[in-house]
């Protein structure tokens, strides 16, 4: 397996992480539902090894997060982490992925609600038989 310290993807393992937390779950639960071992998704999170991208979509299905969403929150944290050292940078990338995750779920639970109350409205004006 790569090595993800370095290059594009040197932020996926902090990334998952963070997301996995932001959910509540520990690693336990996430690598069980995700058909992976514990000690796997721990390799994963510390960017010992890059995952499978089938391996991938399994967490981040488990997480309730689609891929296209982890990997522009996981660009615009890169992005936002280009220039402070290395040091400050864990601190940098922990803060921004949090707020890119909140602002999803919260985008994701206001379509959520919408379609709710859109499906509600539909039966609303559905005539009924009888």
């Amino acid at each position: 397996m790569a090595d993800a310290q370095s290059g594009m993807f040197a932020n996926l393992g902090p990334a998952l992480r963070r997301a996995r937390e932001l959910r509540g779950m520990s690693q336990a639960e996430v690598a069980r539902e995700a058909g992976t071992g514990k000690s796997q998704l721990s390799k994963y999170e510390q960017g010992k090894e890059l995952p499978k991208l089938e391996s991938l979509e399994r967490v981040l299905a488990v997480l309730n997060l689609g891929s296209l969403d982890f990997f522009y929150a996981l660009h615009l944290v890169d992005r936002g982490t280009a220039q402070p050292p290395k040091s400050e940078r864990r601190e940098d990338v922990t803060a921004a992925f949090d707020r890119v995750m909140r602002h999803l779920l919260d985008l994701h639970r206001q379509v959520v609600l919408e379609t709710a109350r859109s499906g509600m409205r539909q039966e609303d004006e559905t005539p009924r038989e009888g």
